[in-house]
């Protein structure tokens, strides 16, 4: 099988995208980091377009939850809310003793 392994070299960061013809995905990988790159990718190639070689999510960079990002806001001011209006009025007198 063929296999497009994509990385970045160890001694200088830049990017690297390798092709090897290999039994399997774990001797694919085996070479790439041999040939000096930290694997970050394994794509199948052996048929003419991308099939992806590693188990889905498990590079997942970025947004962790799939909540939108003013929701989050609008959780996030509803518990300063709620607490400004439960703990306030028992902070206010100890303030101005």
């Amino acid at each position: 099988m063929k296999y497009k392994v994509t990385g970045v070299n160890r001694e200088n960061g830049a990017r690297m995208a390798l092709e090897f013809e290999s039994e399997s995905k774990a001797a694919a990988e085996r070479k790439a980091a041999q040939a000096g790159m930290s694997v970050h990718r394994v794509e199948d190639v052996t048929d003419g377009h991308v099939a992806h070689a590693m188990e889905p999510g498990s590079g997942r960079r970025g947004r962790t939850t799939g909540m939108h990002p003013v929701l989050k806001l609008a959780i996030v001011l509803a518990i300063f809310a709620a607490a400004y209006y439960f703990v306030w009025p028992m902070l206010r007198p100890m303030l101005w003793r």
